[in-house]
């Protein structure tokens, strides 16, 4: 059934269609890039930095700063904007330092899925257009089965840039679950010349990273350049037992033509993550901040804890009985992902240019957690119940520009089809001393196949978007960008087992969402924005009992509360406003903004139960309200000495009450959970000769717990510090550089990821995990 807002695309869009069909296109690149590759395409400039606001590295890629946009509310950073970052650090953590944007992860390199929350001005990760060399991600986070994680793709190492709008989604940016701003990841392109970078580094809770990155150069007389790239990442659990292990490959072609170039992509991913455990702030007073962790591999321990006859003894400050259903067994995943695209750039002669792209995505992932309330048919008091989802997406993207005159006429199109199953299966556990217990990152069937399968779904998602959008520059001062865009998203499917989980079809589909964009740059030292957009997106998709934080149709607790909810149930529609500007005095520039956001039909489910059997109640809040503002003042000292202080407030309050299948809940005032209200970032970089340093204070308050904001998240301060030294030439290695680092450099004891497991309308739930405690890492890296 179709629960959006009903309108007949136009006929002219469909003629722009068929216009892109008919011709040639490339791969890979939209029209919105913001890193130019080969000659300058035309397609918007808009999105375009001019060059007195950058600065051009030798690999030709535009690199700016977080402390000036490069266009109407667009931010290019590179590697100098996260030179506070460990090594081999999650993508998402990058843009972490600009005003307005969070990041928290409960080890300190964010590589379990489950921990890693970015959140830009109100909005969450998966609320963000996010796409990674073109390619759109979709829906990436924990439990999603439309799309692929930031954190499964790519070597770290190998991204050359980031391009961040903050405020809204630019309209050749491609994504089916984009409420607010957007997120581009380009790696660096392959260089001209051989050349080999390695890094080795050791840390903290016996970490151990290696990256290595070959360009092969160009290869014969005009053949193509090749980068290849991969990341290794091991390290133990700073609290409790249990290893983390991250593999990342990449592989980057690129072939220069008359005409433009083909760019070939792909990336691999594997990790084996055994999880920490979800906390509750009754859990930490009562068990103290080591002792809320997960039981492995005191295997005797659980078994006792974990036994029916003893759920009434005393195991400290609780029963054994409620122990059992807060400090699982073990925790953990085990996931898989291959992404690739090719893409064709092209230009014909000086007034038409172009794109075209197509690419596949497939994940697997095994998301394991202890089972008390099933015990193994072994005998075993509990078993091991594995999350098992496997999305594949395929789809490709199109776009064609046309100058003429002061105007840039650009559409484009995308498609794609998902197919995704989900299913939890129950693995028996052996009797204590009659076998090892399974690990958390598997294998699962050592002690035979699942012999229990629940909440078994399967979906199929279309999606299908267009825009139309002029880039008009009435002087070199002035660009005015106008257009729209027209989006389809149609999910259909769900429980396929006998248990009956909820199954359906929604589809979410809008003709006219339009966006204007105001860029006027009087001089080289001043600039004034505006940027207003509406945005649709479709049904996030996930299973009934997923412990994840998606808010879905899907996971209702009941067919019954799915139906029930139907009737209610639109499409989340946004309007999104930012008026910004930048002035530079010289050595001291500041740069503010201001934003205000109109959020309809927001879907929200209560969250209650236990963290291996949630119970979910589906609904939505008609309107909701978004104000924040954003300020960053940055400084040169003396030259080599640079300093930044940012302060963002941003604040999403529920306009209206939370109706779920017709009971009204009151969140009418309440403001959003999960989401720090005010962020305050300090920076300061000191670079002498050969040698640097750099200090990052990170601070989050006003911060609720829950729908009912009747607990507040304890405010959070965090300290990164780095020191470097790029060693004289060695002979062979051009440039050796030793370089130490210190995450949460004065141990502070933070609550990192707030509503992992979703969030409870009142009181307090387990859901949220510690930030890792200091972190050392030591690295040498040299480039050959």
């Amino acid at each position: 059934m179709n629960h959006a807002r009903k309108a007949q695309p136009a006929a002219a869009l469909f003629a722009f269609a068929c216009a892109i069909v008919a011709l040639p296109v490339q791969a890979g690149a939209q029209t919105t890039a913001p890193v130019p590759e080969g000659p300058p395409a035309p397609a918007d400039a808009s999105s375009t930095p001019s060059q007195s606001d950058i600065v051009v590295t030798a690999s030709n890629r535009i690199v700016a700063g977080t402390d000036r946009p490069v266009a109407a509310g667009e931010y290019l950073l590179g590697k100098a904007a996260w030179s506070d970052v460990l090594a081999g650090t999650s993508a998402l953590a990058l843009i972490k330092n600009l005003p307005g944007v969070t990041f928290t992860s409960t080890d300190a390199y964010g590589l379990d899925l489950s921990d890693g929350f970015l959140l830009v001005r109100g909005f969450r990760q998966n609320e963000l257009a996010v796409t990674f060399e073109g390619v759109p991600l979709n829906d990436g986070s924990y439990g999603s089965v439309t799309g692929t994680a930031p954190l499964n793709i790519g070597v770290t190492a190998n991204i050359g840039s980031v391009s961040v709008s903050p405020g809204s989604a630019g309209l050749g940016t491609f994504s089916n679950s984009v409420d607010g701003g957007e997120v581009r990841y380009m790696l660096a392109d392959p260089k001209a010349k051989p050349s080999l970078d390695l890094m080795q580094g050791i840390g903290s809770n016996d970490t151990f990273i290696t990256s290595a990155t070959a360009n092969t150069g160009t290869l014969g007389s005009g053949g193509p350049r090749v980068l290849l790239g991969v990341e290794r990442i091991s390290k133990d659990k700073y609290t409790g037992a249990g290893s983390q292990y991250m593999l990342r490959a990449n592989a980057k072609l690129v072939q220069d033509l008359p005409w433009g170039d083909v760019t070939a992509f792909v990336s691999y991913s594997r990790a084996k993550i055994w999880g920490y455990n979800n906390t509750s702030f009754d859990m930490l007073n009562k068990l103290g901040w080591n002792g809320t962790d997960i039981l492995y591999p005191d295997y005797a321990h659980a078994t006792y804890v974990n036994q029916p006859g003893n759920a009434a003894k005393s195991c400290g400050a609780y029963s054994c009985g409620t122990l059992a259903t807060l400090r699982p067994y073990d925790t953990g995943q085990a996931t898989r992902d291959v992404v690739a695209s090719l893409a064709h750039h092209f230009h014909i002669g000086e007034q038409l240019s172009g794109s075209v792209q197509a690419y596949g995505a497939v994940s697997s992932s095994d998301i394991e957690i202890s089972d008390v309330s099933t015990p193994s048919q072994t005998g075993a008091p509990f078993s091991s119940l594995v999350w098992q989802t496997r999305p594949r997406r395929f789809g490709g993207t199109a776009s064609l520009s046309y100058q003429t005159g002061d105007h840039i006429l650009t559409t484009g199109l995308w498609v794609e089809r998902t197919h995704a199953s989900s299913v939890f299966a129950s693995y028996n556990q052996p009797l204590l001393g009659q076998g090892a217990p399974l690990r958390a990152i598997g294998p699962y069937d050592v002690y035979g196949p699942a012999f229990r399968f629940t909440n078994a779904s399967h979906w199929q998602t279309h999606s299908f978007q267009m825009f139309v959008q002029d880039v008009f520059k009435p002087s070199d001062a002035l660009t005015l960008t106008a257009g729209f865009k027209a989006v389809d998203f149609t999910t259909s499917g769900g429980g396929i087992g006998p248990d009956q989980a909820p199954n359906g079809r929604l589809r979410a589909r809008n003709a006219f969402l339009p966006q204007l964009r105001v860029d006027w740059r009087p001089d080289e030292r001043s600039s004034l924005y505006f940027d207003v957009a509406e945005t649709e997106i479709g049904y996030r998709v996930s299973s009934r009992g997923n412990i994840g934080p998606i808010s879905s149709a899907w996971a209702a607790d009941s067919q019954a509360l799915f139906d029930a909810a139907l009737p209610t149930l639109r499409p989340e529609r946004d309007w999104n406003f930012t008026l910004g500007g930048y002035r530079s005095f010289g050595a001291v520039r500041i740069n503010l903004d201001v934003y205000y956001g109109i959020i309809l039909n927001r879907l929200l489910n209560g969250t209650s139960g236990l963290q291996y059997e949630p119970v979910r109640s589906v609904g939505i809040v008609p309107r909701s309200t978004l104000w924040g503002a954003d300020a960053i003042v940055s400084a040169t000292i003396v030259p080599g000495l640079e300093i930044s202080q940012s302060a963002a407030v941003s604040k999403l309050r529920y306009a209206s009450d939370l109706n779920v299948a017709g009971t009204v809940v009151p969140l009418k005032g309440n403001y959003q959970p999960g989401y720090p209200g005010v962020s305050l970032v300090t920076q300061l970089t000191a670079r002498h000769g050969r040698a640097e340093a750099g200090f990052t204070s990170t601070v989050y308050l006003d911060q609720p717990f829950n729908y009912a904001n009747d607990i507040m998240v304890p405010n959070y301060w965090q300290a990164n510090a780095h020191v470097s030294y790029a060693l004289p030439s060695l002979g062979f290695a051009k440039r050796t550089t030793l370089r130490l680092d210190a995450n949460n450099l004065f141990n502070r004891r933070n609550i990192g990821s707030v509503g992992i497991g979703g969030y409870s309308v009142t009181g307090d739930f387990q859901t949220f995990m510690r930030s890792a405690p200091r972190q050392i890492l030591l690295s040498l890296s040299t480039s050959l």
